[in-house]
């Protein structure tokens, strides 16, 4: 299926566009690969499989696509799961523009869980929230994604008009390893009140898939989500496939099998991704902090024209605007190489 978002998803102009915008991105920051870490990443990673698209994989909607754990500390929480688990994440990359570093690893049925981290080197408004928000040496459940390819019809009309939310569309792009430009689609709601025990929604139209290149952990056991009793994340996770949710204060737990034994994580009033512009309070029961900062993405370059005239100032732009978001890529991973940010719709 083709990704959703622009109408000119497709065009040769746009494509064009994209892939001056790796270029340039790649131009200006080459000398970060010398990198001492980023180069024993490299070293140590292995050759993965050849990707695979949601079509190929034959992969269904409305079920668990990824959970996220989160950490203050990268290289701890990598160091941690290795040694909990035996099995070795591998590195996604940076978002630099958002301040991240992530990795993943794989479970059974084609889902994945993802490690965040603050990337020490490029600083930014999610990695700020990852450091401020959790305690030193924690690795905890964070968020969860689920995957749909509706995610333009529940912006307009599920989320705003049934559950009373707000949504936040967001365009990510990349490029294969061959310089193919690539779009996924994710939606993030705000309103709720409970963090990350409300999920995200992510379409990953032609791109492939993460689960088809990284290694499998084992098999997930049980996903909880825990809600207040009446909370409308009851009624939207209802038909959700893998997903258990129960009535108490907002939690989110899950278990998996590896090859040191069963592994659980658990997390009360988990926080939850909240992207610039969305500060406002809704960090779930008990999390975040009442200290708001007005956050803005830090030296985005403009190479990638807006098509309405909106800019990429700060948190969500405007309808037809754009925010710019560099990835800084690692050789063993074939998804993410530069990601630009599109925050289609504010108000």
């Amino acid at each position: 299926m083709a990704p959703r978002g622009s109408d000119s998803d497709s065009d040769n102009e746009e494509d064009e566009r994209m892939k001056a915008l790796l270029a340039s991105w790649d131009d200006d920051n080459g000398d970060d690969s010398s990198d001492s870490d980023d180069d024993e990443e490299e070293e140590e990673a292995e050759e993965k499989p050849a990707g695979a698209t949601k079509h190929d994989l034959g992969l269904e909607d409305n079920v668990l696509d990824h959970i996220v754990i989160a950490a203050p500390d990268f290289q701890e929480a990598l160091k941690e799961f290795e040694n909990m688990t035996g099995i070795k994440p591998s590195v996604v990359g940076s978002l630099r523009g958002l301040g991240t570093k992530s990795a993943r690893v794989g479970l059974d049925n084609n889902a994945y869980i993802e490690i965040i981290a603050p990337d020490p080197k490029n600083s930014g408004p999610i990695g700020a929230a990852l450091a401020r928000e959790l305690e030193e040496g924690t690795l905890v459940p964070y968020h969860y994604a689920i995957r749909s390819s509706e995610v333009a019809e529940m912006k307009d009309d599920y989320v705003p008009n049934e559950l009373g939310w707000q949504p936040d569309h967001i365009s990510m792009f990349g490029a294969s390893p061959d310089g193919t430009p690539k779009k996924w689609e994710m939606l993030y709601l705000y309103g709720h009140r409970i963090g990350g025990c409300v999920p995200f929604y992510i379409d990953w139209g032609q791109c492939d898939h993460p689960s088809a290149s990284i290694p499998e952990v084992g098999a997930l056991k049980n996903f909880t989500v825990r809600a207040p009793a009446g909370h409308k994340v009851h009624d939207l996770l209802s038909s959700v496939k893998g997903i258990e949710v129960e009535e108490g204060e907002p939690m989110l737990e899950f278990s998996f099998g590896s090859p040191e034994g069963t592994i659980t994580f658990s997390a009360d009033n988990p926080v939850g991704v909240k992207f610039p512009g969305f500060e406002e309070g809704d960090s779930g029961a008990g999390g975040g902090s009442d200290d708001k900062e007005d956050y803005k993405f830090p030296g985005m370059p403009d190479l990638l024209p807006t098509s309405g005239g909106g800019g990429g100032g700060g948190g969500a732009a405007d309808s037809d605007g754009e925010a710019s978001a560099a990835s800084e890529p690692e050789e063993d991973d074939d998804d993410v190489d530069v990601s630009d940010v599109e925050d289609s719709d504010e108000d």
